[in-house]
């Protein structure tokens, strides 16, 4: 409609100068201004430009007949697109709600496994604790039955030494008893207050001392802490003794634990009269020997005992 309203405006401008004269001499309608015929130049320029218009307007007809199918297929294919980008966005928003469902999935999956995993640890550290309470318990177990059957074993082995020491001792003494004759008197010296019992000089010291100040007393009366060779002077002693307390003797293991040797000869002991289950020095505390009705224990050398001298250090 644009261009048919210029051309218009043209047609007008183009009437209206007709109104004026041209050239005899030109071609086409010629419109003068002497005229008394009024609007001849009207019809000149409609008849002029009918066809022209009617062109203009047929083309304008077309060309808007071939803007409608334009519009209708842009519409159509805009309506398609529409309808497929409708489709892709369903599809997306499927796709969407199915993927959230995978991640709800997933996650409660991971609370799932996390929780699996969680109890799992706590059992398994249980189990990891019991089973070390359980080790530590049979370890326990074991070390003291070792340590309680090693202990008796040497317990039971010393006992059997000492006894098969004792028995080979006493054979002996009874050899050397049968052999030895008693010293004369005027080649020995006797100190004084020492009497003979049996074959040997002794004194017996009724006073409660320690082991050491025992010692010590014999020493200083010129003999020394007693030990035997034998039963019999064990008996023969035991006649002139008391019942309590206890008498201290010369062996003991102080410098070596479960070797008895005497203070006289420094000499290991070569007879022992024990008492059931002696010696118990489980705690090691126990080093000197003291002499109760006829009978050998090992106490702590710091208790009060009476004491028991001997003239001699040949044993």
């Amino acid at each position: 409609m644009h261009y048919i309203g210029n051309y218009l405006l043209w047609a007008l401008a183009a009437c209206i100068l007709c109104q004026g004269s041209f050239a005899a001499d030109q071609p086409g309608y010629i419109c003068l201004i002497e005229d008394s015929i009024q609007n001849q130049c009207d019809s000149i320029c409609l008849t002029e430009l009918s066809p022209r218009l009617n062109e203009v307007v047929k083309a304008q007809n077309q060309g808007n007949t071939k803007l409608e199918t334009l519009k209708v297929k842009i519409g159509e294919v805009q309506a398609t697109l529409e309808g497929q980008l409708q489709g892709v966005e369903a599809k997306l928003e499927g796709q969407q709600v199915v993927l959230s469902k995978v991640e709800d999935s997933l996650a409660k999956l991971e609370g799932s496994l996390l929780a699996v995993q969680t109890k799992l640890d706590g059992r398994l550290q249980g189990v990891k604790n019991k089973l070390e309470g359980q080790l530590q318990g049979v370890q326990t177990k074991v070390e003291a039955k070792l340590d309680k059957g090693l202990l008796a074993v040497q317990t039971m082995i010393e006992i059997q030494l000492q006894a098969v020491v004792n028995q080979l001792q006493a054979v002996l003494n009874k050899i050397d008893a049968a052999n030895v004759a008693v010293p004369a008197l005027s080649t020995i010296t006797i100190p004084p207050s020492f009497e003979l019992i049996g074959n040997r000089y002794f004194q017996i010291v009724n006073e409660r001392v320690d082991w050491y100040t025992a010692e010590r007393r014999c020493r200083e009366m010129g003999g020394y802490l007693a030990s035997f060779r034998n039963e019999e002077e064990i008996n023969a002693i035991k006649e002139k003794l008391v019942d309590w307390p206890a008498y201290w003797l010369g062996i003991n293991d102080r410098e070596n634990e479960g070797h008895f040797v005497s203070v006289a000869s420094h000499k290991p002991g070569i007879f022992f009269r024990w008492r059931d289950g002696q010696p118990d020095d489980k705690s090691h505390d126990k080093n000197c020997i003291s002499l109760f009705k006829g009978e050998m224990f090992n106490v702590n050398c710091t208790e009060t005992r009476f004491l028991i001298c001997q003239a001699d250090n040949e044993t």
